[in-house]
Order: C-alpha cells, then structure tokens, then sequence
C-alpha cells in the first residue's frame, strides 16, 4: 500500500511539472502577448504615415525602426503596399533603445512626412542605413539634413521641424503605444489587427483581397 502511495504521489507530482511546463511554453509563445491581435482603431488611431488607395479591405501597421536592419528587409517587401488598391498602409515609430540613432531615424522621417516627403525619406534612409549609422554623434543630424535636402526639402525648415517638440511628440507618442502593445522588437506587423510575420503579410494581404495570384 506504501508503495502505491508513493507511485501515485510520483505520477500526480509528475502530471503537476507537465501542465506547468505547457503553461509556461503558452505563456512564451504569447509573450507580449496581448499584442498578438489588437484592435484595429488602437493601430490606427492619431497614425500619421499612412496611405490608402480605393475601398480600404484591408489595413496593415508596421512598427518600425529606421536603423534596424530588419527593417529594412522587411520595407523591401512591405513598400510595395503603398498605393496598393484596398489596403491602409501605415508606419508607426518605433524606436529601439539598441540602436543609438534610432530615434535620430524616426524624427528625420517625421519631419519629412511634415514637408510631404515621408515615403521618400522612409527610402532614403534604408538604403543609406549602413552609412549614416556608422557616423559619429557630431555627424549624424546634418547629415539627416543633407539627406533632406537632397530630397528637395529646404535645410533650415527641416532642421526645424526636426528640432521641434511636436515632431519629438509624435515619435514619443508612437512609441508608447508599441510598450502598452508589449513589442518584443522591431519590425512587428499588423494586418487587420492581428500581428503576422512579415514574411508572410503580402500573401496574407492578397488573400483577404481575394487576389490568388
């Protein structure tokens, strides 16, 4: 009798650890968790990069760091939504504390979308990524400002709004809403409020369009 009880202790003790450690597998697969589908109008309310062409079906919010490199993977694929017919495509800041001109990044974009260059710069900024990261302190603002003006943007009123506490508001703002979501980096995507590997979101994004192709 002894020894059942102490089978059945073991098997019982043994059950215990397996739960706990599914639950716990649950709980990393969903770490940050609630981010893992969100409604649409948090996503989207007070965004200011975006862009929509016909009957909007479909909405997809990228947050994004202009000196992460995987960003810039993902903006290859991801660019391609700007003006695509029934899609919302929206840019949300998100800077990363690892990335010392992060932040640098995501206020030159902003002054740009100020100007009506955002897209451009968002552009711009990619493809010259590995060169102005490697600046020095002293270097990196003028040479965001050159990157303006050869963007056809007037230096002084770019350095301006670059400068401005609305243009700081507006990164801040962003990035406090990627914390409340819980993003465990950059770039994390939306599409229709639920987060999607960027890998997969054209071919999730033409099949909610009904686009087989």
């Amino acid at each position: 009798m002894k020894d059942l009880k102490t089978v059945l202790w073991i098997v019982g003790v043994s059950v215990f650890l397996v739960l706990m450690m599914i639950f716990g597998l649950t709980k990393m697969s969903g770490s940050g968790g609630d981010s893992l589908k969100v409604e649409e109008s948090v996503l989207l309310e007070g965004a200011l990069i975006a862009t929509e062409s016909g009957e909007v079906k479909v909405s997809v919010v990228n947050f994004s760091d202009m000196q992460c490199p995987a960003c810039k993977i993902a903006d290859g694929v991801l660019g391609e939504l700007v003006g695509k017919s029934g899609v919302k495509y929206v840019v949300r800041h998100y800077p990363l504390m690892g990335h010392r001109y992060s932040t640098n990044g995501a206020k030159a974009v902003e002054a740009a979308r100020q100007m009506g260059k955002v897209w451009e710069m968002i552009d711009m900024l990619f493809e010259k990524q590995e060169e102005w990261s490697a600046l020095s302190t002293k270097e990196i603002d003028s040479r965001l400002a050159d990157y303006a003006v050869g963007l056809g943007l007037e230096r002084s009123e770019y350095e301006t709004r670059f400068k401005s506490g609305e243009t700081a508001q507006v990164v801040a703002s962003d990035k406090a809403l990627g914390d409340r979501l819980r993003l465990s980096g950059t770039p994390t995507v939306y599409v229709n409020g639920e987060q999607t590997s960027p890998d997969f979101v054209m071919g999730k994004v033409n099949e909610l369009l009904g686009d087989k192709k």
